[in-house]
Order: C-alpha cells, then sequence, then structure tokens
C-alpha cells in the first residue's frame, strides 16, 4: 500500500515538473518583438515595425541607431547588443 502510495506521488510530482518546463519553453519561444516591442513601436507611440524595416536596410546599422540615437526609452536595450541584434533580425533586418 505504502509503495503505491509513494510511486502516485512520484508520477503526480513528475507530472507537475513536466508542465513547468513546457510553459518556461513556450514563454522562452515567445518573440521578443511582440514580448517588448510592438506596445510601442505602433507607428503611432513610436515607428512601426514596417517603417524600422524601410529606415534601417541592416542588422548592423540598426543595432549602432539604438545604441547611439534611442530615446530614453530605449535605456533598457542599451546595455544589452545581442538582444537588440536579435530582435532585429526577428523583424527581417538582414546581416551584412
Amino acid at each position: 500500500m505504502k509503495a503505491k502510495i509513494l510511486f502516485l506521488m512520484l508520477f503526480f510530482a513528475f507530472l507537475f515538473s513536466a508542465s513547468l518546463a513546457t510553459e518556461s519553453s513556450a514563454l522562452a519561444r515567445t518573440k521578443l518583438w511582440s514580448k517588448m516591442c510592438a506596445s510601442c513601436h505602433d507607428g503611432n507611440t513610436a515607428i512601426s515595425k514596417d517603417a524600422i524595416r524601410e529606415k534601417y536596410q541592416t542588422v548592423d546599422v540598426f543595432t549602432e541607431a539604438v545604441l547611439k540615437k534611442g530615446g530614453r526609452c530605449m535605456n533598457i536595450l542599451k546595455n544589452d547588443e545581442s538582444l537588440i541584434r536579435e530582435v532585429a533580425q526577428e523583424i527581417g533586418l538582414k546581416e551584412q
């Protein structure tokens, strides 16, 4: 009897931990643009994604612009160049 209870407890603990791992994997797959940028970059508050693609042709040009010319609202990104590059690639900017 104790063995069955122990087995059931371990089984449910495994299921619970597997469900947590799936949720964190789903969060990791969430696109950075929609998670961090889209709410402001809607064309009204800040330049839209399409306008960014037209204005900045490459990942390097976009990254430099964010690092050097980005407004105060972009300060959260200015410390993480790799994150800026990842966003640029996600929205379709080309590598040189």
